[in-house]
């Protein structure tokens, strides 16, 4: 979600290597390979049962997930409803964080372990790469298509791709080589820049979909060059190169790592959100020992240990997407975890239980007291909230723009200085938009602008933006899509679209 730094699109375009994904067209190697111990999903057991052992080959194979169901409500009226009360928004984001846990079956001779519905869909560049092996099949089904003039729309020869392979491999990506990318990725203040904030990301069925199905557009698209007022093409248009995503479309991102680490905790209580308002960042915290009875945990190929301290989920809901975050927290019935719904202890052997959460769902604050439908039943939140809300207040006083905005930030994903009073979607607004300044795709980044007040108001949180290049994903140009898109074509140059 929130991204601290972002590279422009040629240097994402420069920097692609092509590596195989799912189905039977890819030509590259995975180059991470699994080592001599078959990997787990522990927390994939039923309580009483051993963890998820794969079977005898090493092989995790486990039915590919269907796509998320939407809310059944108009568009339109459940943004409005949502932005106008913290309530209705925290109701809406646990169900959508328990539709994203229903549990898909593994079978291990005779028993079955439960998988969330999520750890089912598509990887992209940082796991096992399945959404480029989605592009190179697309393509090979399209030149098929071609050759044979066989009369498909795109759209038909995209849903098909999609459909060809109805298992996932779980034991590709859960080796130290892909688990330890991922945990790398957060460490960028170390002298990678461009990674913090990434993580890996997975993406639902229908999101894949959409991808094929707007190649031409997004491999042709020369209207990058829109500035910050212009408006979209349409009015059920962001972007000037790609229709929206469906309502079903899905992005998460996954945050790793290695149990044996600790996982860091920042409290989040009426004080701790004061001083993180007024300070801008999350403060550093000490490491607390969890077992993987206590967190979605995994076992690597090569016998470690990591373990689950954020997810981000964001889902095309509403126009503007469903921006939701967990992270793993040792006082998880504490504040942002108190209204979290028993159900959720369902899963996994309850793991999920030990997780918080925020949401935002529109740029603006519409409630004006969020607080105050916490205070009877859950006044541990009411005062993280209203005491956020208060700060909030006071910083919009400074700001070029007074109306107030929404907050969410991560504390396990958000550590870069001045990250922690951002939100998703004053971030993911920025995605793929052309900065006429610097004359290149934006680079992001709050805390190296000179004057970031006036760029950026109210830390970003603010809408900045009339059109959106990408429909708010930067994981859309960060997965190398248009270049692999590109490539592709090369290879084909005499097939028409």
């Amino acid at each position: 979600m929130n991204k601290i730094r972002k590279f422009a699109w040629v240097t994402m375009i420069a920097a692609t290597a092509v590596a195989v994904g799912c189905g039977p067209v890819g030509t590259g190697a995975e180059t991470d390979t699994a080592g001599s111990r078959t990997p787990k999903i522990l927390s994939a057991a039923h309580l009483g049962q051993k963890a998820g052992e794969l079977s005898a080959d090493g092989r995790m194979i486990v039915g590919r997930g269907k796509d998320y169901v939407p809310i059944a409500e108009d568009p339109v009226a459940l943004s409005a409803r949502l932005q106008k009360s913290m309530a209705e928004r925290r109701a809406v984001a646990w169900r959508i964080v328990e539709a994203m846990l229903e549990p898909q079956k593994i079978m291990v001779g005779s028993e079955s372990f439960d998988v969330p519905l999520w750890h089912t869909w598509y990887e992209g560049k940082q796991g096992s790469r399945e959404v480029e092996g989605k592009i190179k099949l697309f393509f090979a089904k399209l030149k098929a298509c071609r050759t044979a003039n066989c009369q498909k729309s795109m759209e038909q020869i995209a849903a098909e791709t999609v459909a060809s392979t109805d298992t996932k491999d779980l034991a590709r990506s859960l080796t130290d080589a892909n688990l330890g990318r991922m945990t790398a990725s957060l460490q960028g203040a170390a002298g990678q820049p461009e990674n913090l904030g990434r993580g890996g990301t997975i993406y639902s069925p229908s999101f894949v979909e959409h991808i094929l199905a707007q190649a031409r557009s997004i491999e042709t698209c020369h209207s990058l060059r829109t500035t910050n007022t212009d408006p979209g093409p349409s009015s059920d248009r962001f972007s000037h190169c790609l229709a929206e995503f469906p309502r079903s479309a899905t992005m998460l991102k996954t945050v790793w790592l290695p149990l044996q680490q600790g996982v860091p905790a920042p409290r989040t209580d009426a004080t701790a959100m004061t001083a993180l308002i007024d300070g801008g960042s999350w403060p550093s915290s000490p490491a607390s020992q969890v077992g993987s009875d206590k967190i979605y945990a995994i076992e690597s190929a090569e016998g470690k240990t990591y373990g689950l301290r954020a997810l981000h989920i964001s889902t095309k809901d509403i126009r503007e997407w469903m921006w939701i975050t967990l992270w793993w927290s040792p006082s998880p019935d504490s504040d942002f975890g108190q209204d979290r719904p028993a159900s959720i202890a369902r899963f996994n052997g309850g793991v999920w239980a030990n997780y918080k959460m925020c949401v935002t769902s529109a740029f603006a604050e519409g409630d004006p007291a969020p607080w105050s439908s916490f205070q009877q039943g859950q006044p541990q939140l009411a005062a993280a909230l209203k005491a956020t809300h208060e700060a909030l207040v006071r910083r919009a006083n400074v700001s070029p723009d007074r109306q107030l905005t929404t907050w969410c930030s991560n504390p396990n994903v958000e550590t870069e200085s001045n990250n922690g009073m951002s939100n998703c979607i004053g971030c993911h607004q920025y995605a793929s938009s052309w900065d006429p300044e610097v004359n290149r795709l934006t680079d992001y980044h709050y805390t190296l602008e000179p004057n970031p007040r006036a760029r950026y108001p109210q830390h970003g949180r603010a809408k900045g933006r009339n059109n959106f290049a990408s429909d708010f994903t930067w994981s859309f140009f960060f997965e190398s899509t248009p270049a692999l898109i590109r490539q592709e074509r090369e290879r084909n140059p005499r097939m028409d679209w």
